[in-house]
């Protein structure tokens, strides 16, 4: 019986020491099929359509240069893409959710300065964080801003006049969400020009500029391209541009440096993101994707018409650009006790 007991103990431990065998093997197949259906995946990468978050709602920059992306990189990827707003809270609900989509390269998301710097460093809500949650695409166009008022005879006729109201008796201006780079930017153009305002700021462009226009609010801040419609309508009346040089489509509009305000030169970038754990062949497709549509005469024309720059930037060139900007739009939020909370 003990020799039996024995050997029944050692067939035991060898159909056990098998099972082992068995179930090491099966892992280490089950993972090389994953990871080969992951390669195959990424190399046929994209497969279905692709869908880009705008932060903002229809109309605004971000939207406008988020369909002429949609249209001239659906042909080289050989994928429709499609172009989906999700507006809210100054650019940051959007960024969220294009935060936490899958990280395959089909969810990206259209950011400035506004949604990835200034937001977090404005907003303890904010529950991303740029360098955590995002990987860089690569960088689309960069525009100036424009002072803008109605067009009428009991308005600023100047930069200097509104100035001198404001010293006076105050004044509120428009914005298209706190937070935004455009409110930063009015912000620091006031405190230069030591007046304060009140910000009034809306979901996107197209209410605020009507409500401008009309006198509801006293003056706003704005992408060039956003107002130039208003302003060639005769509807708005631009005071001044806040690059240092005028730019070419209103070139009768005086820059920073003419009004007074030498050494300020501030602009606005665009760029796509993905989530992190986008691999890095899908990433290195998207960017270069986005580079050649941004080098096509149909794309520099279209930009060129809503008064942007064309700003190609690598993935690897915007993740620098984002990591030397930081520390730059954190200070001035600082610097301006901007708070959102």
């Amino acid at each position: 019986m003990a020799i039996k007991l024995d050997c029944n103990i050692k067939k035991e431990k060898i159909m056990n020491k098998f099972k082992l065998v068995i179930f090491f093997a099966a892992n280490i197949a089950l993972t090389m099929l994953t990871t080969t259906q992951l390669a195959l995946a990424q190399e046929n990468f994209p497969s279905r359509p692709i869908r880009i978050i705008a932060p903002y709602t229809a109309g605004t920059g971000a939207d406008v240069l988020s369909r002429i992306l949609a249209q001239a990189m659906s042909p080289i990827l050989g994928q429709s893409i499609i172009v989906e707003n999700r507006a809210g809270a100054g650019g940051m609900l959007g960024t969220d959710f294009g935060a936490k989509a899958p990280a395959d390269g089909y969810t990206l998301t259209m950011a400035t300065p506004g949604t990835l710097i200034i937001i977090p460093a404005m907003n303890r809500n904010a529950k991303y964080v740029t360098e955590r949650d995002f990987v860089a695409i690569g960088t689309v166009a960069l525009s100036a801003y424009v002072v803008v008022t109605s067009n009428t005879s009991d308005s600023p006729q100047n930069f200097q006049e509104l100035l001198t109201s404001l010293r006076a008796k105050g004044g509120s201006y428009g914005i298209p969400g706190i937070g935004s780079t455009t409110h930063l930017a009015a912000e620091v153009v006031l405190g230069q020009a030591g007046v304060k305002a009140t910000p009034v700021p809306y979901p996107g462009s197209s209410q605020m500029l009507t409500d401008v226009s009309s006198g509801q609010v006293g003056f706003g801040f704005n992408t060039v391209g956003a107002t130039l419609p208003l302003v060639k309508g005769g509807k708005l009346r631009a005071l001044a541009v806040t690059s240092a040089a005028r730019v070419g489509t209103l070139p009768s509009v005086p820059s920073m440096a003419e009004v007074g305000l030498a050494g300020l030169n501030l602009v606005g970038w665009w760029g796509l993101v993905a989530p992190i754990g986008t691999p890095p062949e899908v990433v290195k497709k998207l960017s270069e994707a986005l580079i050649k549509a941004l080098n096509t005469p149909d794309v520099k024309s279209k930009l060129a018409s809503q008064e942007v720059e064309p700003f190609p930037l690598s993935s690897a060139a915007y993740a620098a650009l984002i990591r030397k900007e930081t520390p730059l739009w954190t200070d001035l939020v600082r610097e301006n006790k901007l708070t959102a909370d």
